[in-house]
């Protein structure tokens, strides 16, 4: 394949199976099949279209989009998902402005209590910070000191990375996208920003 394509997985629930219909470029019709949980449905998607394309499996090389048929579960999913990435990006950027508001205090002198005191939070937690900080600040000795109060309020922006991707997704949503591939994009916004609020402290 030249160019990368893109295949849909519409489910619905059968008894106690995932009744999928696969759907897509090269293929004469939307053909059916079925797994016992959702995380098969992709593996076994790629298989029905490399077994109807007549190719190797390892030569799809493809997108797979899933949806879901019922409307109903579809709307309150994306809605759900919204609401999840609105407080995923709310709840990172409390951290990195903690973060930096710890720091920027301490290099003024102020004790961990005081910090604690003023930030609402125990002296045990401001410590923790800071030791976190001080770790990141070791990986990359260059920028020691160059910490301020001006950087803790920078960090009260969403950083480039993140605004970006919420405004792509946001903007793909305004657009009208069909359900399943504003589902599954909000499903993989939520995914890497987990994975950088998972790596914040050790990228810093």
């Amino acid at each position: 394949m030249s160019k990368r394509d893109t295949y849909t997985i519409s489910v619905s629930r059968s008894d106690d199976w995932w009744a999928l219909t696969v759907s897509g470029p090269g293929l004469k019709r939307a053909y059916p099949t079925q797994v016992k949980r959702l995380e098969q449905a992709e593996e076994m998607a790629r298989d029905l279209v490399a077994t109807m394309l007549d190719v190797d499996v390892s030569e799809i090389d493809a997108d797979f989009d899933l949806s879901v048929a019922d409307d109903e579960v579809a709307t309150e999913l994306e809605a759900t998902l919204l609401t999840r990435l609105a407080a995923t990006l709310v709840k990172q950027q409390a951290a990195e402005a903690t973060q930096a508001m710890v720091t920027a205090l301490a290099r003024r002198g102020y004790v961990h209590r005081d910090i604690g005191y003023l930030l609402g939070m125990s002296h045990q937690a401001v410590g923790k910070l800071l030791n976190e900080a001080e770790k990141g600040t070791a990986a990359s000795a260059g920028d020691a000191g160059t910490h301020s109060l001006e950087d803790a309020n920078d960090r009260l922006l969403m950083t480039r990375d993140t605004e970006a991707l919420l405004k792509s997704c946001l903007l793909n949503l305004a657009e009208g996208d069909p359900m399943h591939l504003s589902l599954n994009r909000l499903r993989a916004l939520g995914g890497r920003l987990g994975y950088r609020n998972r790596r914040r402290l050790t990228d810093a």
